[in-house]
């Protein structure tokens, strides 16, 4: 159906005089790999960065509550963090940023809208099926939650709003542990509540990654435990490693295969 989408937006572009530029995935020189999804969205994003660059201006997603829901789901049932329920925000503080609009509105509302003013749009045929997990989760969850409660989708809305609020907060301790230093003495870090210590080793190494290092958190009595004396690293998920040196932590993206080996024959 991409076909029918790309002249189904250029004639709708036509119609208000906006201007349109087509990114086709096959002319990228990006070689398909990992989840199909996955893989288109990073194209879709890279193609908006530069485009957005280009203009200077923020990029906009068409992101409704309905969408918001249906990622929290999933969320909950493949990743086990707890910043995996604060869903998607507002505004991301990337470069260029991305803002999402719609967030405060369903699909439906979304729908009802472009109705009352005569504008078509283009459902994403893979919508319609369960071959992706996504599908699943907005075909066969979420009506499933809903014939247990029929506020459930506002319930986890909510919930997700209540767990952003604390998350500012153990943002603003984390902050005072850290005292804007990159790194923590090992003592400091082990003495820590066991929470506490999660969240700190996780803020340094998404700040070592450059974004979100995924399931560092899990390590931290593993990090913790560090020889306090003399060097020792880890190699940690999320392209980053934890060096213990003379008792104080440090993280670093991993150094890749070819430096490794060249430090390990000098």
């Amino acid at each position: 159906g991409a076909d029918d989408d790309q002249r189904h937006c250029a004639e709708m572009c036509d119609r208000l005089g906006v201007a349109l530029i087509v990114r086709r995935a096959d002319d990228t020189g990006h070689e398909r790999r990992g989840n199909l999804q996955a893989w288109a969205r990073e194209l879709r994003y890279a193609a908006a960065r530069e485009l957005a660059d280009r203009c200077d201006a923020d990029i906009a997603s068409g992101h409704t509550a309905t969408d918001q829901v249906e990622t929290i789901l999933y969320r909950l049932a493949s990743s086990p963090s707890r910043r995996a329920l604060l869903g998607m925000r507002p505004k991301d503080d990337s470069h260029p940023p991305l803002v999402r609009p719609l967030l405060s509105v369903t699909r439906a509302s979304t729908a009802e809208h472009c109705r009352a003013r005569g504008l078509e749009w283009r459902e994403d045929e893979s919508n319609a099926t369960d071959a992706y997990a996504r599908g699943r989760v907005r075909h066969g969850l979420v009506p499933a939650l809903e014939a247990i409660h029929p506020a459930a989708q506002a319930n986890v809305l909510a919930l997700a709003q209540t767990l952003r609020d604390e998350a500012a907060v153990l943002d603003e301790v984390i902050d005072s542990v850290l005292a804007g230093r990159s790194e923590i003495a090992l003592s400091t870090l082990h003495a820590l509540a066991p929470a506490l210590r999660r969240l700190v080793v996780q803020r340094l190494a998404d700040e070592a990654a450059g974004g979100p290092a995924a399931g560092v958190g899990r390590r931290a009595d593993e990090i913790a435990g560090l020889a306090q004396r003399g060097t020792a690293a880890l190699d940690l998920p999320g392209g980053v490693r934890a060096t213990a040196r003379g008792g104080l932590l440090t993280f670093a993206p991993t150094p890749s295969l070819p430096a490794r080996r060249a430090r390990r024959s000098t």
